[in-house]
């Protein structure tokens, strides 16, 4: 199966300072403002965005949905750290959205056999199940036999080949 030819925004942070950043969201500027233009200016790109995160930068890719749904089309998250801060931002879902998603996005996330991510995953998951946010297409899948240091590989091959489909000439 092939996919359709993509440049990928893929973030990954797994120290300390990446923690803090969260608290004061700095990235998502320097994204808008200054990485985006690079990548538009320097290669062919077309009008379609996407993001993809593991881990905290899932918990990332799952924030701009909520707080800046216009960054980005598609939004791929893998292990999301939702239990941060209390898991706040899982207590504000279905405010943020309701308040913030006016235009068609997408959301894929995954989660792997670590119990308190499953159970995060799965309550975004219900939320967006009960919530009526017509402007979401999203997918859950749970990879029980994938730990949180195996989840990527499996999970953005499935992402990658549901979400990126070459299209076809008619």
């Amino acid at each position: 199966m092939k996919i359709k030819l993509s440049i990928l925004l893929l973030l990954f942070c797994c120290t300390s300072f990446a923690i803090d950043a969260f608290a004061q969201t700095p990235d998502r500027q320097f994204i808008r403002t200054e990485l985006m233009p690079a990548i538009k200016a320097r290669y062919r790109t077309t009008s379609e965005t996407a993001i993809v995160g593991e881990s905290l930068a899932g918990l990332f890719v799952v924030e701009t949905l909520m707080r800046e749904p216009d960054m980005f089309d598609t939004y791929i998250a893998f292990d999301p750290s939702l239990w941060w801060n209390n898991h706040k931002l899982l207590a504000d879902a279905d405010s943020l959205l309701r308040t913030n998603l006016k235009k068609p996005k997408t959301l894929f996330f995954a989660s792997s056999d670590e119990p308190e991510l499953v159970r995060n995953s799965q309550q975004l998951d219900s939320l967006l199940k009960a919530g009526v946010f017509k402007n979401l297409k999203w997918t859950y899948i749970p990879l029980p036999h994938e730990t949180h240091g195996t989840i990527y590989h499996p999970a953005a091959l499935q992402a990658f080949r549901q979400l990126f489909k070459p299209v076809t000439a008619r």
